[in-house]
């Protein structure tokens, strides 16, 4: 399998379908809308087979439009990245399968309606999440292909019609991420491309604002913004204010859970935060949430006492992150724990005990592209102050 690395904000993308607020005047009918909106928030709650439900009756509504075709495949990449945690590639291949469906249907929806804003930006979002994909698969050629294509449909979508605000996010989500290109193409994406991260931010702001159903997925892109940003956008606080209020909407999401905990880390709210990393994990054992989350609450849990000094728990925790094989499956949070240990006995001064750690990781094959992290650490002791580091480095 290809190191698939797929954080929330390569997948949002998806989650904000053109669908109008009530005032504007759209192709979307109030039925369809309403279709939309249960599969996004099915999406949000993990539950894939009512996203799934949810969109299969919006294409049986209208199956020339193209909208829950896009849904549908949203649904695959995120039971993906979530409902799997990258672990069962077979979804990537439908996802793309689906994603080109939504194309083809876009397509032949604007031979007939060209000047459709809504349609238009399905269109566009269909071509930038494939652009994006493609980048993390290092297909560079595909990615300025997918990308230009998506940028074109998009931009034309907010001429056509300034109050479609869900297509703010696009424009700001590329504008923002296009530097996250590798610096060997990013000259290349910049001429060919553009991007501006200031006028991203600003972009993602109003669909946060006024997005219809943009705004939650603007919202979250915003707090790993803010959360993670190195370029003066980083604001701990306010990206796990944002994080609070959407955790109130779905407080029963493991996926929102879990980035509810990261705000509070990175806020260093230590004290809150494991409370929060403890019940997650009584949740997974209790069967609360999917059992293939248990090697990620070791992990999560093992970062959190970490940083809040208590290494000899913190060192348990990703012991037990190491072997923990919810439903029987192998996570990249179960790699990931064997890492983490590694980084933890280098602190600790313990070497040799280290370097076992590392082999063992390294053995574990590069699903998911951790080879090239654990590689500086066999050669020296991996110490210092970025150390515990974010719960994930991807």
């Amino acid at each position: 399998m290809i190191g698939y690395r797929l954080p929330v904000r390569q997948l949002l993308i998806l989650l904000f379908l053109a669908a109008p607020a009530a005032a504007r005047q759209s192709s979307v009918t109030p039925e369809m809308h309403k279709l939309l909106h249960e599969g996004i928030d099915a999406i949000y709650m993990m539950d894939f087979a009512a996203a799934d439900a949810a969109t299969g009756k919006a294409i049986a509504l209208d199956p020339a439009y193209p909208h829950a075709y896009l849904g549908r495949a949203a649904t695959d990449l995120i039971r993906f990245a979530y409902g799997t945690e990258q672990a069962d590639p077979a979804l990537i291949k439908t996802f793309e399968v689906k994603t080109a469906k939504a194309i083809e249907v876009a397509e032949a929806y604007l031979k007939l309606h060209p000047q459709d804003p809504d349609v238009l930006f399905v269109l566009g979002s269909a071509h930038g999440i494939c652009g994006r994909l493609a980048i993390v698969q290092r297909q560079w050629l595909r990615a300025f292909a997918h990308g230009r294509a998506s940028m074109k449909s998009i931009r034309l979508a907010a001429k056509l019609d300034p109050e479609l605000y869900d297509a703010r996010l696009g424009l700001g989500m590329f504008d923002y991420y296009v530097a996250t290109i590798p610096k060997f193409a990013g000259w290349l994406a910049k001429i060919v491309l553009g991007g501006d991260r200031a006028r991203g931010i600003r972009q993602i702001i109003i669909a946060a604002e006024k997005g219809d159903l943009s705004k939650t997925a603007a919202q979250l892109i915003l707090v790993e913004i803010y959360l993670e940003d190195d370029f003066g956008a980083r604001n701990p606080a306010e990206g796990l204010r944002l994080m609070r209020g959407i955790h109130a909407q779905y407080p029963n999401s493991a996926m929102l859970d879990s980035a509810l905990i990261v705000g509070l880390y990175e806020d260093k709210k230590f004290d809150e935060a494991v409370k929060e990393a403890r019940e997650f994990q009584a949740r997974t054992e209790s069967g609360r949430y999917p059992a293939m989350n248990l090697a990620k609450s070791h992990a999560m849990l093992g970062t959190l006492l970490w940083g809040a000094g208590d290494k000899a728990q913190a060192l348990t925790e990703f012991q037990a992150g190491a072997v923990a094989r919810g439903d029987g499956l192998r996570t990249r949070w179960m790699v990931w724990s064997k890492v983490r240990v590694g980084h933890l006995l280098d602190t600790l001064g313990r070497r040799d005990e280290a370097l076992s750690a590392y082999k063992a990781a390294y053995a574990e094959g590069d699903d998911w592209g951790y080879r090239a992290l654990i590689k500086p650490c066999l050669r020296a002791p991996c110490v210092g102050d970025k150390f515990p580091g974010h719960f994930s480095p991807y």
